[in-house]
Order: structure tokens, then C-alpha cells, then sequence
């Protein structure tokens, strides 16, 4: 009876990571959408057709070019940032909805690890914006140089004075 006791906790975790990423039924916004991501940028997925914004962050635009001091290449700034929103969306998303203008619907995700914005903020490859509830965790990627923080980065250029005002602090 002891050896089967394990192997039930076993299978019944497997059954719980194996289950779909669903909405909260308490969540704070009005509306919701879940699935698989059919699409993303560093600070946007596309779920069931929609496109849905991250709240409270900036990532770089395609556009914008880093460098890499060590290997002097060249890369676009927001390929980081797209690699890492591939791989905080292979299990899923469920986006809580909060607002909309225009054709761009603003909101909230989620993928396996917990809040996308959060973890792209923590890991150094989106900024978080003015009023963002995310400044904790981008004071701590600047001051461990994660991502686009790194040393050997050279960032986009309106990412100097936030890197700037976190060393001052």
C-alpha cells in the first residue's frame, strides 16, 4: 500500500500539468480568452484570433538594432524578447482582458510560469512602462544585467535613461 501511495501523487500531478491553461472564473477583467498562441511579438500574443497587448510593458521594435560589444554584431533588439515569449507560451496562454482601443485589445496573460509581462520584464528583454506594477522586477534585471541590461548589450537608445536612473538608485 505505501509504494502506491507515490505513484498516485505521480500520476495525479502529471494529470494537472497535462490539463489546458484556462481564465480564472474570479478574475478582475471583463472578458477572457484561452488557447493556444497563434502568434506573438516581445509585447503582444494572438489567441483565438485576437490580438491581445500586454499591459505595462515596452519591448524594442523590430526596427531597432542592439549590439553586442563582445562579438560586434549587430541583432535586432526585439529578437530576445520574441524567443522568450516562445518559450512562455509553448503550454498555452489565458489572457484576462481589460481594456480596448481601436482594434488593440489590452489585457493580462498567462502562460505555465505565471504572468508573461512579469517574465519578460524579470528576465532583462522588455522594460516595464510608466506606472507598470513590474519596477521591482526591472530594478532587479538592470542591477544582475539580464538580457538587453547585459554589459556587452548595447541597448536601444530609449532604454539608456531607465538603465541610467536604476544605476543612480
Amino acid at each position: 500500500m505505501k509504494t502506491s501511495l507515490p505513484l498516485i501523487a505521480v500520476l495525479f500531478a502529471a494529470a494537472a500539468q497535462a490539463a489546458p491553461l484556462r481564465c480564472a472564473e474570479d478574475g478582475d477583467g471583463g472578458a477572457c480568452v484561452w488557447g493556444r498562441a497563434e502568434g506573438f511579438d516581445g509585447e503582444s500574443v494572438q489567441v483565438r484570433g485576437l490580438r491581445v497587448q500586454l499591459m505595462g510593458i515596452a519591448a524594442p521594435s523590430h526596427r531597432d538594432l542592439c549590439a553586442n560589444k563582445t562579438t560586434k554584431e549587430d541583432f535586432p533588439c526585439n529578437r530576445p524578447a520574441r524567443k522568450r515569449m516562445a518559450e512562455l507560451t509553448a503550454k498555452g496562454v489565458a489572457c484576462e482582458l481589460f481594456d480596448v482601443a481601436g482594434d488593440t485589445l489590452y489585457g493580462r496573460c498567462k502562460g505555465g510560469d505565471g504572468d508573461l509581462a512579469r517574465q519578460l520584464v524579470a528576465s532583462g528583454v522588455v522594460r516595464a512602462t510608466k506606472d507598470s506594477p513590474y519596477d521591482s522586477e526591472q530594478t532587479a534585471a538592470v542591477a544582475a544585467h539580464r538580457g538587453l541590461w547585459a554589459a556587452e548589450i548595447t541597448p536601444p537608445k530609449d532604454w539608456e535613461t531607465v538603465r541610467r536612473k536604476a544605476e543612480k538608485e
